[in-house]
């Protein structure tokens, strides 16, 4: 029914997945983490329907919006919450900041768990608080948590707050709710606050469930949501933090209203409505569409030194290339394709990199070609 693909062109100047890279005018960006498909035609058509409007003023949601948010973690999630658990911000990154500088202090240890998504760690450090890194392990081909080494460095560092990601980014894990249970209790037992980014919620493959920390963790949690990476509008900067601690919540709340940034605009507004009120069907077919191009870079890769870990969800790809010496560089000046080198993803991504394989199979094809062609 959806056409994935087409290939769409987007190489205009504020395009920021199709920047150029030293002049070079084939590069096929496997990068940053947007799709290279179409929107749902009802968020298409909701933007349209607002725009030519004409009229772009300051804006607020309002009983639907919140109406479509709880219908959609309901339905996919059996997870129920209430207006008054969501506080809408533009962004996730932008309310992990505010959730780090409002329920801790300066020079309070946060941890993360790395490799994951960079801007994590500038969220504590560029807010003057103490970063405390757990390394992930690799066991059978996927990443899990150390909850023994993990206490203890919660101890050793009187670590008071956690920045979790689920689904993780880059490796795609899909947490079980014995391993979200083993993390919760000891952060509950160490009086150590959750924040959960679950930006890739939506995206679950090959039957995987997600479950959202706020339902493990209760109060001591808040769960940073969006629409945004789902249905490939990012750009619009829309996203939710979703918690039963409204004292939490309204701390964060008077954090965005002391900065100015805060509450969603107009688009917003309207591509998250429409996109959780119709998008279902479009994302059933999406998800069928990355398996299938998982599948096919899985089948071109058996056979060469690059490792790959089988993603249990989102559509980004974990690639182990330290068999090749500055792969990521080379994949760029040689092979004309980009990718998200390992390095930013903090200890544990050197020799690693990340692929998005949420792209038109036939531009997939050329690019697996090129990697291939430098090995």
């Amino acid at each position: 029914m959806y056409d994935f693909d087409e290939v769409i062109n987007r190489r205009t100047p504020d395009d920021i997945k199709y920047a150029q890279t030293a002049e070079i005018d084939d590069l096929i960006p496997l990068w940053v983490a947007d799709m290279d498909f179409k929107s749902p035609p009802e968020v298409i058509d909701e933007l349209v329907r607002v725009a030519s409007g004409g009229i772009y003023g300051y804006s607020e949601a309002d009983k639907s919006y919140d109406a479509a948010v709880i219908s959609w973690f309901a339905k996919r999630f059996d997870w129920s919450i209430t207006s008054d658990q969501i506080l809408k911000l533009p962004g996730v990154v932008l309310a992990a900041s505010y959730a780090v500088t409002t329920l801790t202090k300066a020079n309070d240890h946060v941890m993360i768990f790395e490799p994951v998504y960079g801007p994590f760690r500038r969220c504590v450090e560029g807010n003057d608080r103490r970063l405390t890194v757990e390394q992930l392990k690799t066991v059978n081909g996927r990443f899990e948590v150390d909850v023994t080494e993990m206490e203890r460095r919660i101890v050793e560092d009187d670590v008071k707050m956690l920045i979790w990601c689920s689904p993780h980014n880059p490796g795609g894990r899909v947490w079980t709710e014995a391993e979200l249970c083993a993390v919760a209790d000891i952060c509950g037992k160490h009086g150590v606050f959750i924040v959960s980014d679950e930006i890739h919620s939506d995206l679950t493959l090959y039957g995987n469930r997600h479950i959202p920390m706020a339902k493990i963790a209760g109060d001591n949690c808040v769960v940073l949501t969006a629409p945004t990476k789902t249905f490939n509008i990012a750009g619009i900067q829309a996203a939710n933090i979703i918690s039963t601690n409204k004292d939490v919540l309204h701390k964060i709340d008077q954090t965005a209203l002391a900065t100015g940034a805060y509450g969603l605009n107009k688009m917003g507004i309207a591509a998250t409505r429409a996109a959780y009120t119709y998008g279902e069907p479009w994302l059933t077919e999406l998800l069928t569409y990355i398996e299938g191009n998982i599948a096919l870079l899985h089948e071109e890769l058996k056979d060469t030194d690059l490792v790959m870990m089988e993603p249990e969800g989102t559509y980004l790809v974990w690639i182990d290339c330290s068999a090749h010496k500055d792969f990521a560089k080379r994949l760029i000046t040689e092979a004309h394709v980009r990718s998200s080198e390992g390095e930013f993803f903090g200890n544990g991504g050197e020799g690693h990199i990340r692929l998005n394989v949420a792209c038109p199979r036939s531009v997939l094809k050329e690019g697996i070609r090129r990697i291939k062609s430098i090995l």
